[in-house]
């Protein structure tokens, strides 16, 4: 699994502000888009990389997390780490290194689908966003949560809400 640097994909640098990011994803994504490029499957995987890019860099939250992630994976990566053991779980649970284990969910904070984004992409951010929770939850690596959440529909009058 590569690295991504969004930041090169979307051709800014990394102290781009909001505006920069949305005008260099629009350009590129006009530039690359399939209806402009029909049957071009090099322009239809830089399009699905600026998507990328965007969802990433184009949301506050996520690029905070991107950013602080993202340097510290890519020397893990260069110094021979194994990409698929790298440890997420000491960035996602608010203390380096304490061993928390903390359940995610990406599909809320991108509000979509991760279909067709990189092995990097769902990774770092989740490979099930938008998909429907079942009972039995798995925390950021994929084992079984001990305590699963348990969702219930009540209905309740503003006054029982109130006291």
């Amino acid at each position: 699994m590569e690295y991504k640097d969004y930041y090169k994909i979307l051709g800014v640098s990394k102290q781009a502000d909001e505006k920069e990011i949305k005008r260099a994803y629009r350009k590129l994504a006009q530039k690359y888009h399939p209806d402009k490029n029909p049957g071009n499957k090099s322009a239809e995987e830089q399009f699905k990389a600026i998507n990328e890019a965007n969802e990433v860099l184009g949301n506050p939250d996520n690029r905070a997390k991107y950013d602080q992630l993202g340097q510290n994976y890519h020397r893990y990566q260069q110094m021979g780490g194994n990409p698929a053991d790298y440890d997420f779980s000491q960035w996602f649970s608010g203390g380096r290194g304490q061993g928390q284990r903390v359940n995610v969910d990406f599909g809320d904070m991108f509000g979509g689908s991760s279909a067709g984004m990189s092995d990097f992409f769902n990774v770092i951010f989740g490979g099930s966003m938008g998909q429907q929770r079942t009972a039995s939850r798995n925390d950021f690596f994929g084992r079984q949560s001990v305590n699963p959440d348990i969702e219930q529909t009540v209905e309740i009058s503003l006054e029982e809400a109130y006291h």
